[in-house]
């Protein structure tokens, strides 16, 4: 098979950067951020009072990373996307917080190469407090790849350290089918070999909670927190409709929530935390 020419690869990443910003400015992509910002604030208070160390592997524009830096943390962002890291830098800067975030141009596979840097600067690889990894692992080519990229993610943490780990879930693909599209969408979404970005719709691999908590394992991380995301925000009918008032709302239930076990095995997404060894 030859490979995809550059134009209609460059072109298919625009429109899923289209697509992805579409999203995150959507009712429940804004309450992703807010629920996943209170929720790692909690995580983060095991740590100290800080100021923390905070990396965020393949952060994009910066949102995740931003809520941390408005707690008074130091952030990096690492993101491929020069793009991306501009609105990072942006968005630091209109928040107050442009001296806490800094953005550096890499990828996933550079974090070797991180690793060496924070040995210099700041007394040897595992430098950082908390490693943040969200909306990425299930883009990789393989679950090979993820345990190789779980790997490399926990090397950069100190020990005691957390790494935080997000992505959607399975599971929820084949409820959201069913309450949107009948039991035979369900069925499909049940069987598929691969599951969907929920923001882009592109095809991505099918990763489960168990499956991340297993890498975490065996990368040297005993699972500390576990969380579920958006248990019910995605399954409304009109949130295209849901205004401020019952954003607030719908925010504080799904903090709630996420931390209930009987609501993680189908939220829009699973969110752990591991603490290396």
């Amino acid at each position: 098979m030859s490979a995809e020419p550059l134009g209609a690869q460059a072109g298919r990443e625009r429109g899923e950067s289209a697509a992805w910003a579409t999203w995150q400015a959507s009712p429940w992509g804004r309450l992703r951020y807010r629920v996943v910002g209170r929720v790692l604030r909690r995580w983060c208070t095991v740590l100290g009072p800080g100021p923390l160390r905070v990396l965020d592997a393949g952060g994009g524009d910066g949102r995740d990373a931003l809520q941390l830096a408005l707690a008074g943390h130091a952030v990096t962002v690492l993101d491929r996307s020069p793009e991306q890291l501009a609105l990072a830098r942006a968005a630091a800067a209109a928040a107050g917080v442009g001296e806490r975030l800094h953005t550096v141009a890499a990828d996933l596979e550079d974090l070797t190469a991180l690793a060496a840097l924070t040995r210099h600067r700041e007394g040897g690889s595992g430098s950082f407090d908390v490693v943040l990894c969200h909306d990425v692992l299930q883009h990789r080519t393989s679950h090979e790849q993820v345990r190789a990229d779980v790997a490399t993610l926990t090397s950069s943490v100190r020990p005691g350290g957390l790494l935080s780990l997000l992505a959607p879930n399975p599971a929820a693909d084949v409820v959201a089918a069913a309450l949107r599209e009948g039991p035979a969408a369900a069925w499909v979404a049940l069987e598929a070999e691969r599951a969907l970005d929920p923001a882009t719709g592109r095809s991505t691999l099918r990763l489960e909670a168990a499956f991340a908590e297993e890498a975490l394992a065996a990368a040297g991380c005993e699972v500390a927190e576990r969380a579920g995301v958006l248990a019910v925000t995605t399954l409304l009918e009109d949130a295209e409709r849901v205004d401020e008032r019952l954003a607030a709302d719908l925010e504080e239930l799904e903090v709630e929530l996420s931390g209930r076990p009987e609501f993680r095995p189908t939220a829009r997404f699973w969110h752990l935390a591991g603490r290396r060894r």
